[in-house]
């Protein structure tokens, strides 16, 4: 009698094929293929200045093509192609890999940082990042680097001119309890969806509005459905160069060495970029018919206040993510002195 394979299995399996489809017998050729969900955004800079650099060194043998806005599959898959070697490398925010390791989430706590450079300076704590970049190895998964693409925005069909506004409307946020408390707080309601169904989302009405970094909403023209988008930078989005084991053992330690340094190297370039298209998005919304709103001293003040002790509640508390979450603590006083 024959045994069926498990669903998770056959998924995997799945996504590998997906994926190898995109480049066939690549990996034997030198070929790297990146991909990440977004758009027109630091994680397409940062894709294309690798493969930029792998291009300036032919030595290295290697030759990267990237594949934007899930061309290459969803989040899931490309996590599972990392894990079975069918895609080499992925650009994405590490909170999407917290099915692999709870402790991937911390740094979704809300309130913690200050502003983008405290947060990149935090999560870069050598402290910190030794422990947070080898989450994930263990499931077939190396950290490259570590960055901060952007504060967090509401984009709503309706503006959010002061938290009161917040009551009663349906909110995109990610798939954890902590992110559907942090709505549930000013009376709305979290709605976890994956994040290339949200426009679509907005469109139909099935959504009111949506929490993320002004920064990829603008790279998708979310402006053309949502004409409001309310500043509060209430977290910070980070967003990580990930590579798959697999494919890292078939290298040269030339090789190796190279991607490892070539990664290394281009954090802080993608963190200054992140920061240069949030100063460019505010206009882009401006420009094509939308509001941007901030909350008043007061506003801004109380919901600070009200998400600051998420972190602490539902990371603080857990067996499974309290050590890493104290860790970050730590590393988050350490980056203000």
């Amino acid at each position: 009698m024959l045994r069926k394979k498990p669903f998770t299995k056959c998924m995997a399996t799945l996504a590998a094929v997906a994926i190898a489809g995109f480049a066939g017998n690549a990996s034997a050729q030198g070929k790297v293929k990146i991909g990440y969900a977004t758009i027109n955004d630091p994680q397409q800079a940062l894709g294309a200045e690798i493969e930029k650099r792998f291009a300036a060194n032919p030595a290295m043998k290697l030759s990267a093509q990237n594949f934007p806005a899930s061309q290459i599959g969803s989040i899931p898959r490309m996590i599972e192609g990392l894990q079975l070697g069918t895609l080499e490398i992925m650009i994405t925010p590490p909170g999407f890999m917290t099915g692999l390791n709870p402790n991937f989430q911390v740094l979704d706590a809300p309130g913690i940082f200050d502003n983008v450079d405290h947060a990149y300076k935090a999560v870069n704590d050598p402290a910190f990042y030794s422990q947070y970049s080898k989450l994930a190895e263990s499931k077939g998964i190396t950290m490259l680097n570590l960055f901060i693409y952007g504060p967090t925005s509401f984009a709503s069909i309706k503006p959010i001119r002061k938290l009161s506004d917040l009551r009663g409307l349906k909110v995109r946020v990610l798939a954890t309890k902590m992110e559907s408390a942090m709505v549930g707080k000013f009376g709305g309601a979290g709605v976890p969806m994956p994040y290339s169904e949200v426009l679509p989302a907005l469109q139909r009405g099935t959504l009111d509005a949506a929490r993320t970094a002004i920064i990829v909403m603008t790279g998708s023209k979310f402006y053309t459905v949502t004409k409001f988008v309310t500043v509060v930078e209430s977290g910070m989005v980070p967003s990580a160069t990930l590579a798959s084991n697999a494919w890292l053992k078939k290298l040269s330690k030339e090789q190796d060495a190279f991607v490892r340094s070539t990664a290394s190297d281009l954090s802080k370039w993608v963190n200054d970029r992140g920061q240069e298209y949030g100063k460019r998005a505010e206009q882009t919304w401006r420009d094509n018919g939308a509001e941007v709103i901030r909350l008043s001293d007061a506003d801004q003040k109380k919901f600070m206040d009200t998400v600051r002790p998420l972190g602490d509640e539902f990371l603080g508390t857990n067996p499974k993510t309290k050590d890493m979450f104290n860790l970050l603590k730590k590393a988050v006083e350490r980056a203000r002195m």
